[in-house]
């Protein structure tokens, strides 16, 4: 679910995008699991922005959750970079 949504905000022009970080945390289900996604949008000192999503899901049998993260940047030209793996990290 996560990386579908990354792929959706990713087609997203700029300035709709910034809109994007007043929005509050969607909480849904995954099969009978509680989950949550909530998408964060920071300034970036090269101009642009950038978007992380991250999923938090109950695990089934044994307390705690699993996170599922995407992220990528966005610039006024409407160019996308990834995000590098090591990025992720402060997220998590």
């Amino acid at each position: 679910m996560v990386k579908a949504r990354g792929a959706r905000l990713r087609q997203l022009p700029f300035a709709q995008l910034t809109q994007v970080a007043n929005q509050p945390v969607e909480h849904v289900r995954v099969e009978s699991r509680k989950a949550t996604i909530g998408i964060m949008v920071l300034s970036s000192a090269s101009g642009g922005i950038q978007v992380v999503l991250q999923g938090r899901l109950e695990h089934r049998f044994m307390p705690g959750v699993s996170v599922a993260l995407d992220g990528f940047y966005k610039y006024p030209d409407e160019t996308v970079s990834e995000m590098k793996a090591e990025e992720f990290y402060e997220f998590d």
